[in-house]
């Protein structure tokens, strides 16, 4: 695109600031080269913006999507992936962990003693009678017979729904 036609092209479009718009109006009054070239530019822009846009119909998406699914699913990348590299990659940090560890346990000096005595510790007594009365069983059997039932209630209910 040469200088005059990107002139006449802000001139349409409006764009530039006001001085190159009115010296291009100028020039096109004045320039038989400006005129021919700002009649084809105006013409085509006439064309272009009366043209009608075309949009999707309404179920497009709708339609996309079922010959998507329609489609066959691709196989799984289980199929893809040898099992051999995996299994290779597996082999070779198993070989590198083993190696390190024989190494640490080679370099360990296993002839001295541990200077280091762990304490001695004692529990104090538990008075489990505190906690364990018949209120607190009885407590307990009670919402668990609860549950239990509700659990019941809701398998005989599935049960019947299936038949």
């Amino acid at each position: 695109m040469n200088l005059i036609e990107q002139r006449i092209w802000d001139y349409l479009d409006g764009t530039g600031t006001p001085q190159q718009r009115e010296l291009t109006e100028q020039l096109i009054k004045s320039d038989p080269v400006y005129q021919q070239l700002y009649d084809e530019c105006k013409s085509f822009n006439d064309l272009v913006s009366a043209a009608d846009q075309d949009e999707p119909s309404m179920g497009f998406t709708r339609n996309v999507m079922e010959r998507i699914n329609l489609e066959p699913v691709p196989a799984s990348f289980k199929s893809l992936i040898d099992k051999r590299i995996i299994f290779g990659i597996a082999a070779f940090f198993l070989f590198t962990i083993t190696a390190l560890l024989g190494v640490l346990f080679y370099q360990i000096d296993w002839s001295q003693t541990a200077g280091f005595k762990m304490p001695e510790l004692t529990m104090p007594a538990l008075d489990t009678s505190k906690y364990l009365n018949s209120t607190y069983i009885n407590i307990f059997l009670f919402v668990d017979i609860i549950f239990g039932l509700y659990l019941l209630d809701g398998f005989l209910r599935k049960r019947l729904r299936a038949k």
